[in-house]
């Protein structure tokens, strides 16, 4: 787990978390497996089945699992694949924002847990990640740009999902919630950081031509970041609300 960039995210998520014995958990929208690969080092000998699933199995191919994991292409928006209590811990991380009817997804998630079962999602609040730099109208832009622009696989966008991860779930008073706040902090922009590698990411507004950032301004934001380092100003700041609930 020692390259497992979110292992203090990780730590603070499983300090909620009760698994029993021979449980089985289910990650929608797992991407490349690897919160599966760190429960299963987190919870060593607890797990006995752990489903993976998303949108696309392009980020499969790399992932070096064998069971109790088991990656599957599943359209969350849809009605998940899986029989009624199932599940005693399901989890999602960046994912709820991209699913156009989250009401239904959060009926599919209490329908698929045990009764007593655990959900708890990650989701980023866009509006409160913060750089310091010197152009604040340009970084303030740049963030916002790829807070708000629909990449392709996506069916739905909100920017605002961290807040409203417990609203979703709480109105439908399927589970008693919760919610708490992980907040990544750094004053080093250096290669393997969460703002470093956000800043990489955002280089795709103006790759794929999305008009909502041009490579001009993509340049001075990343040497506004570059500057903000060689001077010792830089920081970067990115909330995780963690939301959790027990089914009811």
């Amino acid at each position: 787990m020692n390259k497992f960039k979110y292992k203090a995210l990780l730590k603070t998520i499983a300090e909620q978390i009760d698994l029993p014995d021979n449980a089985v958990i289910a990650d929608l929208g797992c991407k490349d497996a690897a919160f599966l690969l760190a429960f299963q080092e987190a919870f060593p000998g607890k797990i006995k089945s752990a489903v993976g699933v998303d949108i696309t199995d392009k980020w499969f191919k790399d992932v070096k699992y064998k069971k109790p994991i088991e990656l599957k292409v599943m359209n969350c928006s849809k009605k998940l694949e899986f029989d009624d209590n199932t599940f005693d811990f399901v989890f999602t991380k960046d994912m709820f924002e991209c699913v156009p009817d989250k009401d239904f997804l959060v009926s599919e998630i209490h329908r698929i847990l045990k009764p007593g079962g655990i959900v708890i999602c990650v989701n980023c609040d866009w509006d409160s990640v913060i750089y310091n730099g010197e152009n604040k109208e340009l970084i303030s832009k740049a963030i916002h740009a790829y807070a708000v622009t629909k990449q392709p696989w996506m069916e739905d966008l909100d920017s605002w999902i961290g807040r409203r991860m417990y609203v979703f779930f709480n109105k439908s008073k399927l589970f008693d919630s919760s919610v708490s706040v992980y907040n990544v902090v750094e004053t080093e922009y250096i290669e393997g950081t969460f703002g470093y590698d956000l800043s990489m990411d955002i280089a795709w507004l103006h790759k794929e031509n999305t008009g909502a950032l041009s490579k001009e301004e993509y340049d001075v934001f990343i040497g506004n970041l570059q500057t903000a380092q060689e001077s010792g100003q830089y920081i970067f700041s990115k909330p995780y609300y963690i939301y959790k609930g027990v089914k009811i």
